[in-house]
């Protein structure tokens, strides 16, 4: 670590213990995010310390309409913090940013791509997040609100995987990797995942929004999002939401890519730890969450 990066990491955990996450709103982040259920108690303490630091650093900006209360901010911070727990560095990942703009829900961009014969297409889109190059991140409420389920679907994640994917100068696929790690075993498995994926669904996946499962000529598809077959860097991305979500389903899919993040975040999310669950589910359940 260098002397910025420690001088960074000083201060954040001063704001961290000046500025708590407060006991009651930390208690309903974690029962109301089925993905934090697992985490052991040191873990918990330190995703709060971090999901501190981050509420210290960012800025929400709520427009059109939309409402930021404490609530969403802590459950923004914890689940953006949660793929940084084995990160060496923490939230410098994150230091290109510092706002993270709220939409009430998904919201329309307008589009223009080019196809094989160079015929030009527009079109509108709509988008239950974005992550800027070097900029600020976009999140629907809505979206936000349907995340930590663990049911694979999760924007905060999504978003913020986007985020260590530009880390390495490009959004590719491959954030920088850590020493140990080989980056032709990271290109295989990836590479390998993304056109089997492409090549079982038949035809590139929908654009978003990303709810919601589909089927393609009467088969049923892969129960990894079609989403991830659009890009290399999307299917990083949904990887990074199924890995924290539904481990399991990712491993069962995809072996060789959930091992290469098993090392990249340096622990397995399906694997339990020693001792009892560090909380239980609250008393809402993915029937409960509020609908698009």
């Amino acid at each position: 670590m260098g002397f910025l990066s420690a001088w960074r990491e000083r201060r954040r955990e001063r704001a961290a213990l000046l500025h708590p996450v407060p006991d009651e709103l930390w208690d309903w982040a974690v029962k109301e995010h089925r993905i934090f259920r697992w985490l052991c108690p040191a873990d918990l303490a330190r995703l709060r310390s971090l999901a501190a630091a981050f509420l210290a650093e960012k800025t929400f900006d709520p427009v059109g309409g939309a409402v930021v209360d404490e609530e969403l901010r802590v459950s923004v911070a914890a689940q953006a913090c949660l793929p940084l727990l084995g990160l060496p560095g923490g939230l410098d990942w994150y230091r290109d940013f510092s706002t993270i703009i709220v939409t009430p829900r998904e919201y329309a961009v307008a589009k223009r791509d080019w196809d094989e014969a160079g015929v030009v297409h527009e079109y509108d889109d709509e988008f239950a997040g974005e992550a800027f190059d070097l900029g600020p991140v976009a999140l629907s409420r809505v979206d936000i609100e349907a995340s930590g389920w663990g049911d694979g679907y999760n924007v905060v994640i999504h978003e913020m995987a986007h985020k260590l994917d530009g880390r390495s100068g490009g959004h590719d696929g491959c954030p920088p990797l850590h020493r140990g790690m080989e980056p032709g075993a990271w290109k295989r498995a990836f590479s390998a995942a993304y056109a089997d994926l492409r090549e079982r669904l038949e035809k590139p996946a929908p654009r978003k929004p990303r709810r919601g499962r589909l089927k393609a000529g009467g088969r049923a598809l892969p129960r990894l999002d079609p989403y991830a077959a659009e890009s290399p860097d999307e299917f990083f991305a949904v990887a990074c939401e199924y890995f924290f979500e539904k481990p399991f389903v990712l491993k069962a899919e995809y072996p060789e890519v959930f091992a290469q993040l098993v090392l990249f975040f340096g622990r397995d999310p399906g694997a339990e730890p020693a001792g009892e669950p560090a909380a239980t589910a609250g008393p809402a359940g993915p029937g409960a969450r509020p609908e698009a």
